[in-house]
């Protein structure tokens, strides 16, 4: 009888205790809710705002780059192909151009160093000019001895404009002298010859 008494007690306390559990899970289950519930708002509803934040950040930026190109296509020249085919054009002669100038100053460097040859002999040129500066002093030196010979011949100068103001004088003396004898002498002239 005790065993039997025994036996059914222990059946209550099963009971009991599923009763009792099942309660405890139905507790258990409405905390877990009530968790998961203030998990959620704490952790996934901010995320989502500050996720929906940046997507409409990204949709701003994207109209307004958008945008900006479309006033930057509607403000671009519409004789851009025009245009960029003359800058073509002129970048082509600007290469024709830069062409030539390497070969001119390729001539001008080869005109350089004949330049430089032409100034070596310059340069020994320039050395004899301290025989050419004696050589000045000598003549200057023999120019001062010179000067006595050049009033000798100022004064033969002199004498040589007397001497023809004198013939001057002799030769209207001796034009005088033959009209004078002419007259007398026709006399003469007109006597005929035996």
């Amino acid at each position: 009888m005790t065993d039997s008494k025994q036996k059914k007690e222990p059946i209550k306390d099963d009971e009991v205790m599923i009763t009792s559990s099942i309660s405890d899970l139905e507790k258990m289950l409405e905390n877990a809710d009530k968790r998961t519930d203030t998990k959620f708002e704490r952790m996934f509803l901010p995320a989502l705002a500050v996720f929906s934040a940046i997507i409409m950040g990204f949709f701003i930026v994207i109209y307004s780059i958008t945008s900006d190109m479309t006033r930057l296509a509607n403000s671009m020249d519409p004789n851009m192909a025009g245009n960029m085919s003359s800058m073509v054009g002129s970048i082509e002669k600007l290469s024709n151009n830069v062409s030539q100038m390497t070969t001119s100053v390729a001539q001008m460097q080869k005109s350089f160093s004949k330049v430089d040859k032409n100034m070596d002999v310059i340069a020994f040129k320039l050395n004899a000019l301290d025989s050419i500066a004696a050589d000045l002093t000598r003549v200057s030196v023999k120019m001062d001895s010179l000067e006595p010979m050049l009033i000798n011949m100022e004064e033969m100068n002199k004498n040589m404009t007397d001497m023809q103001t004198s013939m001057q004088w002799m030769q209207r003396d001796l034009n005088i002298l033959r009209s004078s004898f002419s007259k007398p002498l026709r006399i003469f002239n007109k006597i005929p010859m035996l």
